[in-house]
């Protein structure tokens, strides 16, 4: 058979194109030069376009977002353009096709979180559709793919340097400092199963099932990774009951993910029932401006030390005053407290003389005052508790000296307070007299009213994490993975601070306008609900039209 001339089409293999450049702006939708940048520390080009080339229509994207009033994606890209990406571009091969602009793919990312869009499909379609994602980013649109591999590549970055950098430009934007501070943990659920769980046996069995098939197929890599897996998850339950022995508490019913073993399973948050979960923590500032984050499987105490240097870190110092609930109430947090030198204000679980919320609840340790020059405890009755046993404690349970009495026999309120047979027992620990000192300088009253302002500047930051941004579950696997994703989250809400402190000054602006043109302050009823609706975080658009009359 002859041969028969075709037409050869060359593909276009070039870095992706404007969405909406024409053949006389980017080629016949190649990237104009313009669009790639050059790092000359390796001589890297990056795919970086200008959002000033992209237009709807005839109009320019920025006038266009302007004149709708969209002016959130503005901000953003201003405040991550003023970032240093050394750190990100030095991680990139020096030939080969031009990568995305790290800028670019974080804007896109926190962008989305701001939006309440956190899967990679649904970024990537974000990227397509979204007008003021594509001023962010400058028209890019990755895949999920390369989003997820720009995650993983910079997970380190995104948790620490980079948290650090762009959190200083939010308290510089927003004019706040880290002098106060106030704490706070939540939990949140795993990317796992509620309904798959091992029991201690189970997990030894599926651990043996495993092995096994590894040794069937030493070649296969997804065999030899379950089987290491299903052995990390058998050795972490098997610590877990250690530990509960050890303290005296139950342990048949703990249990574990074969799927996400780091992850606790514990009470999540609303009555949602029991789960694999972590414990993200936050400090923030009188601003709401998040200065340290951290997520841990299941305790809140163990992680302050890692809070407090992170927010040093950033403001260069550490805090003056720390504001605290009562989950912090421990030895551990009042001794880094006094080793930092830092007001300390944190509640006990139940204070003094305050009712039981469960009707048949005892009387808590709380309730029994404790006389130092007589070393003994005085119960709710009036009798006094005096030392009757002591254990010096071993390396895993700290030593006590218990309390009791004979009076216990014959008193009215022993229903209220204990069901032991000798009697009520109160245990003293070496850290007690700290506690003791803090319960009393809880009981001033300028003590409880500096502590009332805890909650605005901490529980709103969860409340905007939770119902805006959508943080109801991790979708990332392991606890490396929750602490970026967790990152990813607080980065966004911190840009989302400043989103809300500029609208709070303009508003304010306008107070003090309308204030000189009538000689009178005009709407302060109204100019109160905005504020507060800005400082809960709640959307722009729900401010309410003002009127004159």
């Amino acid at each position: 058979m002859g041969t028969t001339d075709r037409k050869l089409t060359k593909i276009t293999d070039g870095p992706q194109g404007d969405l909406f450049g024409g053949e006389d702006r980017c080629g016949g939708g190649a990237l104009s030069p313009a669009a790639l940048r050059k790092q000359p520390e390796k001589g890297r080009v990056f795919v970086a376009p200008d959002p000033h080339d992209i237009y709807l229509g005839s109009q320019p994207l920025k006038a266009y977002l302007k004149e709708a009033g969209i002016k959130e994606p503005l901000t953003v890209r201003r405040l991550l353009q003023e970032q240093d990406w050394a750190a990100f571009t030095s991680r990139y091969a020096s030939t080969g096709r031009a990568p995305y602009a790290p800028s670019a793919m974080m804007g896109l990312i926190l962008y989305g979180i701001l939006q309440g869009v956190t899967s990679l499909r649904g970024l990537e379609r974000l990227a397509r559709r979204d007008v003021g994602c594509m001023w962010v980013t400058g028209g890019i649109c990755p895949d999920h793919a390369n989003i997820g591999r720009f995650i993983n590549l910079h997970h380190d970055l995104i948790t620490g340097s980079f948290f650090e950098t762009l959190t200083r430009s939010v308290l510089k934007e927003t004019g706040s400092a880290g002098d106060c501070l106030a704490g706070d943990g939540t939990v949140v659920e795993a990317a796992a199963s509620h309904y798959d769980l091992l029991k201690a046996e189970a997990a030894s069995k599926h651990a043996d099932a495993k092995q096994r098939q590894a040794q069937a197929a030493p070649e296969n890599a997804d065999k030899q990774r379950q089987a290491e897996q299903a052995r990390q998850a058998q050795e972490t339950l098997d610590e877990r009951i250690v530990r509960r022995r050890a303290k005296g508490k139950p342990h048949e019913h703990l249990c574990i993910s074969a799927q996400e073993p780091e992850a606790m399973v514990q009470p999540l948050k609303r009555g949602r029932g029991m789960a694999p979960s972590y414990k993200p923590s936050i400090l923030a500032n009188e601003a709401r401006v998040v200065v340290g984050h951290t997520v841990h499987p299941s305790a809140e105490n163990a992680v302050l030390p890692d809070l407090l240097g992170q927010s040093q870190s950033i403001t260069g110092y550490l805090p003056k005053e720390l504001l605290l609930d009562a989950g912090y109430h421990a030895k551990s947090v009042i001794e880094t407290c006094l080793e930092s030198d830092i007001g300390l204000l944190c509640p006990e679980g139940r204070t003094q003389g305050k009712k039981r919320h469960k009707k048949n609840s005892l009387y808590s340790k709380s309730d029994f005052r404790y006389d130092e020059f007589s070393d003994c405890y005085h119960c709710p009755a009036g009798a006094q508790l005096i030392p009757v046993e002591q254990w010096s404690g071993n390396e895993r349970m700290p030593g006590y000296t218990s309390y009791g009495t004979s009076a216990c026999a014959g008193c009215e309120k022993r229903g209220a307070c204990t069901r032991n047979v000798k009697g009520r027992r109160i245990k003293r620990y070496e850290g007690d007299t700290a506690k003791d000192a803090l319960r009393q300088v809880m009981q001033q009253p300028g003590a409880r009213r500096s502590f009332s302002r805890r909650q605005a500047m901490v529980e709103p930051v969860f409340s905007v994490l939770r119902g805006i941004q959508g943080l109801n579950r991790f979708r990332r696997k392991g606890l490396a993975g929750a602490k970026t994703e967790f990152a990813l989250h607080v980065l966004a809400y911190n840009l989302g601070r400043v989103l809300a402190w500029s609208l709070y000054l303009a508003l304010l602006r306008g107070r003090n306008r309308l204030k000189a043109l009538f000689g009178r302050d005009l709407g302060s009823n109204l100019f109160d609900q905005v504020i507060a609706i800005v400082q809960e975080g709640k959307a722009p658009h729900a401010i309410p039209k003002f009127e004159m009359a």
